[in-house]
């Protein structure tokens, strides 16, 4: 019995500690929110209604594409006009951290930074380990890895003060002639799409920085680029609703915090561009999806939305459909006046406005970037080495082996044989120096119609020659879109002494359909191909497959997606059978 009663005791006593703990922190998460309300407050109470639409706007910046006169109009925006935030597309890692804290010192209240980093800040800077884009993505079996991926994105983000990704893309790419979206989406799946998205957007919040999702209400099945052109989607409403609305849905549910309005034409929906409508923005993704969160317009100086309207009107138009953030007007100043003049003359409300800014302001908060003595400085001591964590290189290669899939292997070549003699053709490969963990390969030759033997090669020739045979067994060809025949052919006569052939092909953007092969080169690499039918690896967009004549008479084929050195030593890794190919293909092949 006394023990009992000693058992009983300690049981109310772990309760009742249990209850105490969550009503700390139920109490601690209420005075910290209470504590960021009354930063936005005082915030906003201090700005004039110009600071307050200024804070809107998101401006382009790029130490080294713009001219000094575009870092002074920045210079501007940033330390007179005040805007809320900038965006940056392609930079040096240490040039741009350097002007990001020469702005954010000039910036009276501290600026979100955000990247359009659909596969991570490598998209944006050469330093960061490179991440697959999202189509190699939709290889995989599962998403466990894209929430890994996710994370890691946002550690490296965090590194060097990123706060919004405007990923993933949550399209469904079910228009093999999308020109604009393509290997941007996860696939054409519809459910895959929506599972894989919502893992990268988990990842990216639960590590700590805003994800966007976009491009709203969906841009995957159209044949037009709303950067040069309005897209129509003239789809009915039920179709929207089973298609492009549904990983949205989805998105929203789970918490995502930005969503992104896409320059499109949807008659279902409304006249207007969907960027710019009411109906669009206010009446279905608001309060028909009920999102909360924060509504940024896709670049406001595409021709989707531009073509037909003066920069400051565009900037009216969207606010007035209910947008919160700006991105890129093509005349900021001008926007920041029309929009002020509408404040003034009643023409919008200033309520809604302060709500708005609220909502920037907020984000801002929850960054810390509205306490006592915030700095927005990032070190840049040896940055471009630092932002190289050995755990993310090691996730990259894991997407990458992963990734691999083998379309088609009916001769059963792969594994290669090591005892057989292979000769490599390299078609339009960029070359890259041996790699330092490779060295100096015993045995490297390699033959160039132009040029002869060659000192650079392929990466997935290096891991060949290395991990093949370690015979040297393993000889290398190349020919490119400026080869003329008589190169095709004098390489073509070198294969009779090979039992193996691989023809690799590259495609340096990993998304082009067409001209993956030169149009006067696909009758002579057909005859190539029928005389010795060689494992075709392919870098590039799977739907490529589909505009080669002669896929029967090749003996294998083996997609490797982008043209990154990662993919080329997996799918070397899967050739010598170090690896096995687990992906499937995230399109069809029409």
């Amino acid at each position: 019995m006394k023990n009992k009663a000693i058992r009983e005791s300690l049981g109310i006593v772990v309760m009742l500690a249990f209850i105490f703990s969550v009503v700390w922190c139920g109490k601690s998460e209420e005075r910290k929110a209470h504590r960021l309300e009354r930063q936005v407050e005082r915030t906003l109470k201090k700005m004039s209604t110009r600071e307050k639409v200024a804070q809107l706007m998101v401006s382009q910046t790029d130490s080294y594409i713009f001219s000094d006169k575009h870092a002074l109009l920045t210079d501007t925006l940033v330390g007179i006009e005040g805007i809320g935030g900038l965006l940056i597309i392609q930079d040096s890692l240490p040039r741009y951290l350097n002007r990001m804290n020469e702005l954010q010192a000039m910036s009276k209240v501290p600026m979100l930074v955000s990247i359009d980093g659909e596969w991570g800040p490598s998209m944006r800077f050469g330093e960061f380990p490179f991440f697959p884009q999202q189509m190699q993505l939709g290889a995989l079996s599962d998403d466990s890895l894209i929430y890994e991926m996710g994370l890691a994105v946002a550690e490296q983000c965090e590194m060097v003060n990123i706060h919004i990704n405007y990923a993933p893309v949550v399209d469904i790419n079910i228009n093999p002639k999308n020109p604009v979206i393509h290997a941007r989406s996860f696939g054409e799946d519809r459910d895959k799409v929506t599972q894989f998205a919502r893992a990268y957007m988990q990842g990216m919040q639960d590590g700590g920085i805003v994800a966007c999702s976009k491009h709203f209400p969906g841009h995957g099945d159209t044949e037009v680029d709303s950067h040069k052109g309005l897209p129509v989607l003239p789809f009915s409403r039920e179709r929207l609703d089973s298609m492009e609305l549904f990983p949205f849905r989805d998105q929203i549910k789970e918490g995502v915090k930005m969503v992104m309005m896409g320059h499109l034409h949807i008659p279902a929906l409304d006249s207007a561009v969907s960027s710019i409508s009411y109906p669009i923005v206010t009446g279905l993704l608001k309060e028909e999806l009920g999102f909360d969160g924060v509504v940024v317009t896709d670049a406001l100086t595409m021709k989707g939305v531009s073509e037909n309207m003066e920069s400051a009107d565009i900037a009216l138009a969207a606010y007035k459909a209910g947008v919160d953030i700006l991105l890129k007007p093509g005349d900021i100043i001008a926007s920041i006046d029309r929009l002020e003049e509408a404040m003034k003359s009643g023409e919008c409300d200033i309520e809604d406005l302060n709500n708005r800014v609220r909502k920037v302001l907020r984000m801002k908060a929850e960054f810390g970037m509205l306490d006592r003595g915030y700095s927005a400085h990032v070190d840049t001591t040896d940055i471009s080495n630092r932002v190289k964590k050995e755990a993310h290189i090691a996730l990259t290669r894991e997407l990458s082996e992963k990734t691999m899939t083998l379309v088609d292997n009916k001769a059963g070549m792969i594994p290669l044989d090591a005892s057989k003699r292979i000769a490599y053709v390299a078609y339009n490969a960029k070359h890259i120096p041996l790699h330092r963990e490779y060295g100096d390969i015993e045995g490297l030759s390699g033959y160039n119609p132009a040029t002869g033997m060659v000192d650079s090669t392929t990466m997935m020739y290096q891991h060949l020659l290395k991990n093949g045979n370690g015979k040297g067994e393993v000889h290398y060809f190349t020919l490119d879109k400026k080869s003329s025949k008589a190169d095709i052919v004098a390489v073509e006569k070198h294969l009779k002494d090979y039992d193996v052939v691989i023809l690799a092909c590259h495609d340096p953007r990993g998304r082009s359909r067409k001209d993956l092969i030169h149009a006067d080169h696909m009758d002579i690499l057909g005859k190539l191909v029928k005389k010795h039918h060689p494992i075709l690896v392919h870098f590039g967009s799977p739907y490529g497959l589909a505009e080669l004549p002669w896929m029967e008479e090749l003996g294998g084929v083996l997609v490797g997606y982008q043209d990154s050195e990662n993919n080329q030593r997996a799918a070397a890794k899967v050739l010598t059978g170090e690896i096995e190919a687990q992906g499937v293909l995230p399109v069809s092949i029409r």
